[in-house]
């Protein structure tokens, strides 16, 4: 693997050779809505989780390349709850385990008011923050720095935590999330609420929390981001700056609201 240009081949190898091995544990949802289609305005497209699976397997792989203590962890989130499939272990096993999850869902016109009643049905992360505790464990190996990835790919249902989250209180524990959503129309209840939630519920210090709609490039970039160690990487809005130094300017600096032109002078003249 080449070095990267933003230097997260370089914060991986510095942060493991200092010792700081990661232990890194992927929360994929595989819920109704991860498989429907990626992009809603190519219905028979690729589903969510179609276009997940092996953007997840290159990013195990190229972390895998930076970091090779790196072990890997699988949670699915499901409809209602979320399940522990491998606690953290070699990468090789965590590819096998994550092509475990790649059968395909599709909506069946027989429950299709069943299937609408599970998606309409908040998410509990509680369910979550109880896997992971299961999936680290609690004897941590010396210098190890545990890790959650979440995707989550629900639009229609605003999620819930309806009790503690007890990892966010270590400094060892880091904890990211890319958002996966549709485009905020019926029956999309309301897609800001969702994300500002998913900030609420998991943000702790240097999180990232990140959304894209049907873009896989936007999704290959955050996972980009998400190369580098969580001691030594930036502040998400920095690290996105890197990858797009142009849309960084264009946020930092809006282009100046136009003046309104001065009025005709009176007819005749003063």
């Amino acid at each position: 693997m080449s070095p990267s240009p933003h230097g997260f081949d370089a914060y991986c190898r510095k942060a493991e050779q200092g010792g700081t091995v990661e232990r890194i544990c992927v929360a994929l949802d595989v819920g109704l809505e991860m498989h429907d289609a990626f992009d809603a305005r190519r219905p028979d497209g690729p589903t969510r989780l179609a276009v997940v699976l092996p953007a997840l397997r290159t990013w195990i792989a190229q972390k895998a390349a930076l970091a090779p203590k790196t072990q890997w962890g699988l949670v699915v989130l499901r409809d209602a709850e979320a399940e522990l499939l491998l606690a953290p272990t070699e990468r090789d096993i965590m590819l096998a385990t994550l092509n475990s999850v790649a059968q395909p869902r599709r909506r069946d016109d027989a429950f299709e008011e069943e299937d609408d009643g599970v998606a309409d049905a908040p998410f509990d992360f509680s369910s979550l923050y109880n896997v992971l505790g299961d999936a680290f464990g609690t004897a941590r190996p010396d210098g190890a720095v545990d890790r959650c990835l979440v995707v989550f790919g629900r639009s229609r249902a605003v999620p819930v935590a309806t009790g503690e989250f007890t990892l966010k209180d270590k400094g060892h524990f880091f904890l990211d999330a890319i958002y996966l959503h549709e485009n905020a129309a019926p029956p999309v209840r309301d897609v800001q609420a969702v994300y500002d939630t998913l900030r609420k519920l998991l943000v702790h210090r240097s999180s990232y929390v990140m959304e894209t709609t049907r873009s896989q490039e936007k999704l290959k970039s955050y996972l980009l981001l998400l190369l580098a160690h969580p001691i030594l990487r930036d502040a998400q809005d920095s690290a996105l700056a890197k990858l797009d130094p142009e849309a960084a300017q264009r946020t930092a600096s809006p282009p100046p609201t136009p003046t309104a032109p001065p009025p005709p002078p009176p007819p005749g003249g003063a």
